[in-house]
């Protein structure tokens, strides 16, 4: 005979009698006899094992079950059927007729009789309806509605025609049979979403109903049938994550989804996201992620088209390893040219640092030898005497714990070390009235001209910077002193070169007054 919708099959165990049976799932255990008749037992204190007992569903007592909270991440209240309010915890049972309101930045899961497990996430308030097991059948009802937020649902499948999973929104009916999807109901206009990531969903609204598959998602607006199966985004391509993130500030990116207005990042510690640590919704392509502690998390991107239907997630693993912070480099700053000895280094203290690595390479990805790798300073900074060749250097510097951890290299620095430039050569051609200054020295350079009265320079005639390679200046009649130096495109100012005396022009007056009185002593 063929087992009716209505009915629950049920498989004997060794040791069952048909009477210990009624007394645990029938309403009315005088039932028993019924049953003996129904199924044909011939000997209901003793039954055959592995033996099919059918049972109308109608005579299946149906008990209170309660709910479990099984992961909070921030705060959430439960309010009870009589009104008395209290802190959610994990472990925090709920039963028929709470209500659940979860805060700000905060998420939680919940475990059914069934197995089945709903993740809430921020503002989210859902009222429990019902919550109840027919015998021990496995068979559970479990109804709740859900008046605002998100909520992530993974549904065990049904064990039997009485086993039901419904979610109801201010605009929709959401009934499953083993199943992930999403919904949402956003407080301000009613609207809900349900995304289907796997099975199938059936959704109900001003008496029209859709079935959902995987991968598709529909929306219903209060008033009006749910619209047709919508195709969700697929998921975001991610671009590539370090086997371990140990850049403050890093940025995970990925690649632009067709039709999509925006996209949803979620981090969690756990591949299921039972646990929701963070969430953020962007219409960039990159976001930064929060500074949580180092550890394994795990990522999850999806997009969100322009009916605010979210699409197929994308997850992947991420090792973050950034603590103890670096400190933040000062000095050289970046890109200095530089002249003379090794430089000073300098950087922010870090209070995670109870030391401090700094290493110098010749290579930007300090694959060449190390001039310093040193991991004993106590000090934000760092001195040095030694020298340098001419060329391009780069240096970073890493906090190290009192447990001895070393953390993640602050961002690379680089600085040029490059010659002191030579005091310039001058030549100086003296004419009659003007002295002619001549250099040797590339069109790049700028040189500083001073004249003064006195050799020690301390009042000048003249302060000129210039790039001419070529000056004249008049000749005065008295004795003048004049220096020369290179100035860099940096701003570094070479040595002065020698001090060059400006001789007055020769005066001949005195040769033509002796020459006219002895010409006027001949003619006498």
């Amino acid at each position: 005979m063929p087992v009716s919708a209505a009915e629950w099959v049920y498989v004997v165990h060794d040791g069952d009698t048909l009477w210990d049976f009624s007394i645990k799932n029938l309403k009315n255990s005088s039932r028993w006899q019924d049953l003996q008749k129904i199924n044909r037992i011939e000997n209901p204190k003793k039954m055959q094992p592995g033996m099919k007992i059918r049972v109308p569903l109608a005579w299946v007592k149906e008990t209170p079950v309660e709910a479990e909270v099984i992961a909070v991440i921030g705060s959430a209240v439960l309010t009870l059927i009589d009104s008395t309010v209290q802190p959610v915890a994990i472990g925090t049972r709920i039963n028929l007729g709470d209500q659940l309101s979860v805060g700000h930045a905060s998420s939680l899961s919940i475990k059914f009789a069934d197995g089945s497990v709903i993740t809430l996430y921020e503002r989210s308030s859902v009222q429990f309806n019902h919550l109840s097991q027919f015998g021990e059948s496995g068979m559970v009802d479990t109804r709740f509605r859900l008046n605002r937020g998100r909520v992530d649902t993974r549904a065990i499948p049904a064990k039997g025609a009485a086993s039901r999973f419904e979610i109801q929104t201010p605009s929709a009916i959401t009934a499953v049979r083993g199943t992930e999807f999403r919904t949402t109901v956003i407080d301000v206009d009613d609207v809900s979403r349900i995304e289907v990531i796997k099975g199938k969903v059936v959704v109900s609204g001003q008496s029209k109903t859709r079935a959902i598959a995987a991968g598709y998602g529909t929306r219903v607006s209060p008033g009006k049938i749910p619209l047709a199966p919508k195709k969700l985004l697929s998921a975001p391509v991610l671009h590539s994550i370090p086997d371990a993130v140990r850049t403050l500030n890093w940025s995970l990116g990925w690649s632009k989804i067709p039709k999509s207005k925006g996209y949803r990042i979620e981090l969690s510690s756990s591949n299921d996201f039972v646990v929701l640590l963070w969430s953020r919704v962007t219409e960039s392509l990159q976001t930064t992620l929060p500074e949580v502690p180092d550890g394994q998390y795990f990522i999850r991107v999806r997009g969100v088209d322009s009916l605010g239907i979210e699409g197929l997630p994308r997850v992947a693993p991420l090792l973050l390893d950034v603590h103890p912070q670096p400190p933040l480099p000062l000095k050289p700053l970046n890109e200095q040219i530089l002249r003379g000895k090794l430089p000073d280094f300098q950087w922010t203290q870090s209070a995670d640092a109870v030391t401090y690595r700094l290493q110098l390479s010749a290579s930007e990805d300090f694959s060449a030898p190390l001039l310093i790798d040193n991991e004993k300073i106590t000090k934000a900074s760092y001195s040095s005497g030694d020298a340098l060749t001419d060329g391009v250097y780069y240096w970073r510097v890493a906090s190290v714990s009192a447990s001895s951890e070393l953390g993640p290299f602050s961002a690379v620095r680089s600085f040029k070390k490059e010659p002191i430039p030579k005091a310039p050569e001058v030549l100086l051609v003296p004419e009659k009235e003007t002295l002619t200054v001549s250099l040797a020295g590339s069109k790049e350079q700028q040189y500083q001209v001073q004249i003064s009265t006195v050799e020690r320079f301390d009042v000048l005639l003249l302060d000129k910077f210039t790039r001419q390679k070529e000056m004249t200046f008049d000749r005065v009649s008295d004795l003048q002193y004049m220096r020369i130096r290179v100035v860099e495109s940096d701003g570094y100012e070479g040595p002065w070169g020698a001090t060059q005396l400006i001789y007055p022009p020769q005066d001949n007056r005195w040769l033509h007054i002796i020459g006219v009185g002895v010409l006027g002593l001949l003619l006498l």
